[in-house]
């Protein structure tokens, strides 16, 4: 009796499973004008930036509005100007210059001037901090970085290994008996 039903049942599937095949008539291989299609680089636009305003650019002592001030006491130390911390990520070239001081903080030595194009130009060094280097700048955008040295990392303590507790000698019992 359970032969015939499990027959039945695996004929049952077989014949619902028959349905289901894919048409073979449909299928096609893929062929090298498929896989290797001619692709150019210059099809692709490029991204449009936004101008860069004034509000954008640093000033001679490397602030902006809304940027990362160190403060002197410790209640308000990593806030901006508004009391919003620092913008945490990543630099990346064509960013402005209040981006970039965003994220890094106050330079340290800031030098405004122009270059042969008449363009504006800034260059914000940072000697200490998270991210320590040279930022370049030309007409408000991030031209080049020059990184610095890595901060030194925190030395470690090196934890002496605990010493296993001192296992006494068995020392004979009162009531017990030995014998030698």
């Amino acid at each position: 009796m359970r032969f015939s039903a499990n027959l039945a049942m695996l004929s049952a599937v077989l014949m619902v499973g028959a349905c289901a095949l894919p048409d073979i008539d449909s299928f096609r291989l893929p062929d090298s004008s498929n896989l290797f299609r001619p692709m150019s680089v210059t099809s692709f636009r490029d991204k449009v930036l936004p101008p860069v305003s004034a509000a954008d650019l640093v000033d001679a002592n490397g602030n902006c509005a809304g940027a990362y001030v160190p403060a002197a006491s410790g209640d308000q130390a990593g806030q901006t100007d508004a009391g919003v911390p620092p913008v945490p990520g990543a630099i990346a070239l064509d960013m402005t210059e209040c981006d970039v001081v965003k994220r890094v903080g106050v330079a340290e030595r800031v030098e405004i001037g122009s270059n042969d194009g008449r363009e504006r130009t800034a260059t914000l060094t940072y000697s200490r901090g998270e991210r320590p280097g040279i930022y370049s700048f030309a007409d408000g955008r991030l031209k080049a970085m020059e990184l610095g040295p890595e901060p030194p990392a925190p030395p470690k303590t090196v934890k002496k290994p605990a010493k296993p507790p001192v296992k006494r000698a068995a020392q004979p019992q009162p009531n017990r008996v030995s014998v030698q």
